[in-house]
C-alpha cells in the first residue's frame, strides 16, 4: 500500500519483501508472481472503496439524491487516492497486463453503480432518454476529470498558472460538491436542491 503509488508495477520483489520484513523467497511462497501480488493489492484497495460506496447510497431515496451521494463518494475517493489513479493508468498504458485485467474485471464496478442510477432516472421519468454513456461522460467529465487532469499537470510542472494557483481549491470539498451540484442541476433541473452529503 505504501510502495505502489510511488513505484507502481515496476516495484521489485526484493523491495516489496524488504518492506514487509520478508525474504524474497517467502514472498514467492505467498504469491505465485508479482502480477498476482499487484492484482490482489489493487483488488483490496478498490474493494474497500467499492463496499463503502454501496453503503453510502441512501436506500429508498429519489434518484437525484442517490446519484449525488454516489458521485460525492466516488469524487472524494478519487481525490484522496490520486497517486493510485495516476499510477494505475500509467501502468496499464505501459503494458502491465495484471493492471489492465484489474481495470477490465474489477475497476469499473463504480461505473455500473452510477450508470444503474442514471438508468433508474430515465426509467422513472426523472431524466430524459439518452445514451447512458453520454450521461456518464458528462458527469465524470464535469466532476472527476478536472481533478485527475489538473493533478497530473500539477505533478509534471505543466499546469497553467491559474490552475496551479487554484489547484488546492479545485480539489477541495467545497469545489467538488459545487461541481456535483452543477452537474445534477444540468441533468435534473434545479427543482430539488439537496443538502451537503
Amino acid at each position: 500500500m505504501r510502495l505502489y503509488p510511488q513505484h507502481g508495477y515496476r516495484v521489485s520483489v526484493r523491495l516489496l519483501a524488504a518492506e514487509a520484513g520478508l525474504s524474497p523467497g517467502m514472498f514467492h511462497h505467498l504469491f505465485d508472481s508479482k502480477d498476482a501480488f499487484v492484482g490482489e493489492l489493487l483488488r483490496q484497495k478498490y474493494g474497500e472503496g467499492f463496499e463503502r460506496l454501496i453503503l453510502h447510497i441512501p436506500a429508498g431515496a429519489p434518484v437525484r439524491e442517490k446519484l449525488r451521494a454516489a458521485l460525492a463518494f466516488v469524487a472524494f475517493f478519487t481525490r484522496d487516492n490520486l497517486p493510485w489513479v495516476h499510477r494505475i493508468f500509467a501502468d496499464s498504458s505501459s503494458g502491465a497486463e495484471c493492471v489492465s485485467a484489474f481495470i477490465k474485471n474489477h475497476g469499473s464496478r463504480h461505473v455500473a453503480v452510477l450508470t444503474g442510477l442514471l438508468a433508474e432516472g430515465i426509467e422513472n421519468g426523472e431524466l430524459p432518454p439518452a445514451a447512458l454513456s453520454q450521461y456518464f461522460g458528462f458527469i465524470m467529465g464535469g466532476v472527476i476529470e478536472p481533478m485527475i487532469v489538473a493533478s497530473h499537470l500539477q505533478s509534471a510542472g505543466l499546469a497553467p498558472p491559474l490552475i496551479a494557483a487554484e489547484f488546492p481549491y479545485l480539489i477541495s470539498n467545497e469545489a467538488v460538491i459545487q461541481r456535483i451540484d452543477w452537474a445534477l442541476c444540468a441533468l435534473f433541473g434545479n427543482q430539488h436542491p439537496q443538502e451537503k452529503p
